[in-house]
């Protein structure tokens, strides 16, 4: 089977990429044969912060055309584009890549007609995956592509409260196949722990504050620092907040207990998650759930995060981890603090995390959950040709 996938800023780290990233090479090495289609991330290029395809994928960069709202902002909206300008790049590319199935990724609602139109013009499935749990149109245009939703062969859900959440705009989310992400789980628990003369508290993500509250996060070490004189901070990632959360680290009182790591490799993450006594990763409303999670848990590492999206279908408060509500400092220190305090009951959740990952969250059984929709799709073409 051949899949295009498509995603905003494959270019740069981010959880919804690394998603596209995994899936397809576990599509390949199951055999078929999956490409990338991306639109660039310029911040990722400005600062150096770039991933680059794993070996075998083969990504291709187009834009991918969104209307955008009428305004003093935007008045070439007056202006009626032609098809070959909306569509030219991606319809090039589905015409001479030749895709059984589009799988979108794309988070931004008003790009969803233009993929529709266009794999509808080479009649083509489009499956859609949803990520995300906050509006991501622009106004009324993002409401508009919404709609195209209506027309997908099949969507695809990152976790149930993705689902709820599109289910509560129009029909056809209700149906929703609801698959997590996954993580190469051998290979985490096989990793060599970080080594490091200090222990340390761990957080790994893209550094944009829109999503991650790495606000929460330090204001909480700050407290935590007070009590635990030997314990440091890592924070790996980049992103186009890095250096306002270097200010924060500055404006911390403690900066020489926090370290900003930058972008780390697979490798390099899975020793710092293997190595750390807890992951600690704090989201604002709207983030779904963050695919660190998972890496740390299947390191065997308890997570300390944030009870939005579908973090709770994963992270069972008390059992592998703590979930606080958005934005809760001192629930952060107490859980931290809890933590640090009982090795065992660090161990005992490590094992329960690591347990449930091997058991229902890798990329092979992610990938298999997405070929049963791809070929589902397939099936009711062939019925209905």
């Amino acid at each position: 089977m051949r899949v295009l996938m498509l995603v905003e800023g494959y270019n740069a780290v981010g959880g919804i990429a690394e998603i596209v990233d995994s899936l397809a090479f576990e599509l390949n090495r199951a055999g078929h044969t999956a490409a990338i289609l991306s639109t660039r991330d310029l911040e990722a290029e400005r600062s150096g912060y770039e991933r680059h395809p794993q070996p075998g994928i083969e990504c291709i960069y187009e834009e991918i055309w969104n209307r955008k709202p009428l305004g003093l902002r935007h008045l070439e909206a007056l202006v009626r584009i032609p098809w070959h300008a909306r569509f030219g790049g991606f319809a090039h590319v589905l015409r001479f890549w030749r895709p059984d199935v589009v799988n979108s990724h794309l988070w931004a609602w008003d790009r969803y007609p233009t993929v529709m139109s266009a794999c509808r013009s080479a009649a083509v499935p489009m499956v859609q995956s949803l990520h995300v749990t906050d509006e991501r149109g622009r106004g009324r245009m993002g409401e508009r592509g919404l709609r195209a939703l209506e027309q997908a062969a099949a969507i695809v859900a990152g976790s149930a409260a993705t689902r709820d959440y599109f289910a509560a705009k129009l029909p056809a989310p209700r149906h929703a196949h609801v698959i997590i992400g996954g993580v190469d789980g051998f290979a985490a628990a096989s990793a060599v722990a970080y080594e490091r003369e200090r222990p340390y508290l761990l957080c790994a993500c893209r550094l944009h504050l829109e999503h991650k509250a790495l606000d929460v996060l330090i204001a909480a070490f700050r407290i935590i620092a007070r009590d635990f004189p030997a314990l440091d901070l890592l924070i790996a990632g980049g992103g186009p907040d890095f250096e306002r959360v270097a200010q924060f680290v500055n404006d911390s009182g403690c900066a020489e207990r926090i370290e900003l790591l930058g972008v780390k490799s697979r490798d390099e993450l899975r020793a710092l998650h293997r190595g750390a006594l807890v992951f600690v990763l704090p989201s604002r409303p709207g983030e779904c759930l963050p695919l660190v999670y998972l890496e740390a848990l299947a390191a065997a590492t308890p997570v300390v995060g944030t009870d939005t999206g579908g973090a709770r279908e994963v992270i069972r408060n008390g059992e592998n981890g703590f979930l606080l509500a958005p934005g809760d400092v001192d629930g952060t220190v107490t859980a931290i603090r809890t933590l640090l305090n009982d090795e065992a009951m660090r161990s005992a959740m490590g094992v329960r995390g690591q347990g449930l990952v091997a058991d229902t969250y890798t990329w092979e059984k992610c990938a298999a959950r997405y070929l049963a929709v791809y070929r589902s799709c397939l099936h009711d073409i062939r019925r209905t040709a």
